[in-house]
């Protein structure tokens, strides 16, 4: 139980479970928690390291690129037709991305629910349904409103033009927690201030008797019939991380919770085949806007 690192380990790995959960991220974590919370033995894997806020803090931001993020921050999805190519930022930590996003935390709009609902037939995501599991969330990961105080000087003038206008500006929201504005979000936070669900989630499962297994790539998932019945791959034991010893996972229930990046790609190679595996990603890309005030 708790926290273990699969370099920690020579040669191959078996491990049994009531459910693994493969990847440390917003959903993995969240999974994770639940389960142990209600009593179930939980075994989470992790391709990437656990890092902490000290480490965080000595890397420099090339170095957190390497350490870090998934392909050294560099993953790109290629668009269709129109669409240009979009550099997709990824962790590759315990917390997966959580920890390398900027902490922005908003609910899924109501019209967004009410058009699943209408065109689905999704009923239990309509706003009234969801609502609470939002509250929850925002409770655990401490989601609040950015003040002035930590606005950037970027922020201030945009404000002020903004003013100028006779528009208002409406501060994000953020799962901060004592933030000082040190502007270090995408490489991890070094003051624990960012409560990724390393801080937010997975403590809580550790605390319930859940085991979290860093350095352990996971490849496909192990059927009997067509039951899940665990999972194997590498344990990153070899020399620099590299895939070293053979991981099985024995399990009851298996929960891929890799990314709408990863999961498809383990899915795949377990021979799971379906029209739309692995097509439909939509991303909304992010970028930043220069001006100049006269």
């Amino acid at each position: 139980m708790g926290y273990e690192s699969g370099r920690d380990h020579v040669g191959d790995l078996r491990i049994s479970c009531d459910v693994v959960v493969v990847g440390s991220g917003a959903a993995g974590s969240t999974v994770a928690t639940e389960l142990a919370l209600s009593g179930v033995k939980v075994l989470v894997l992790e391709e990437g390291a656990r890092v902490d806020a000290a480490e965080h803090g000595a890397m420099r931001p090339s170095e957190s690129l390497r350490h870090v993020w998934r392909d050294g921050g560099f993953s790109v999805a290629m668009g269709v037709g129109d669409s240009p190519a979009i550099n997709v930022t990824m962790g590759r930590v315990v917390g997966g991305s959580s920890m390398v996003t900027g902490g922005v935390c908003f609910r899924t709009p109501d019209h967004v629910l009410d058009t699943w609902v209408r065109e689905h037939g999704l009923t239990d995501y309509a706003p009234k349904a969801m609502a609470p599991y939002f509250d929850e969330v925002e409770k655990h990961l401490h989601v609040e409103t950015v003040t002035p105080d930590r606005w950037s000087r970027s922020t201030h003038l945009f404000d002020a033009g903004l003013r100028k206008k006779g528009e208002q500006l409406a501060s994000l929201r953020r799962n901060t927690k004592g933030c000082h504005g040190c502007g270090r979000c995408n490489f991890g936070c070094p003051e624990k201030a960012k409560m990724s669900v390393d801080l937010s989630y997975l403590p809580r499962a550790v605390e319930k008797g859940a085991t979290v297994l860093s350095h352990a790539k996971v490849e496909k998932i192990r059927f009997r019939g067509r039951r899940a019945i665990g999972v194997e791959g590498r344990v990153l034991n070899g020399k620099q991380g590299r895939p070293g010893g053979k991981l099985v996972v024995d399990a009851k229930r298996v929960v891929i919770a890799g990314s709408a990046w990863v999961t498809p790609t383990i899915l795949r190679r377990s021979g799971i085949k379906h029209d739309v595996l692995g097509k439909k990603l939509t991303l909304h890309p992010g970028f930043r806007m220069i001006a100049r005030f006269d």
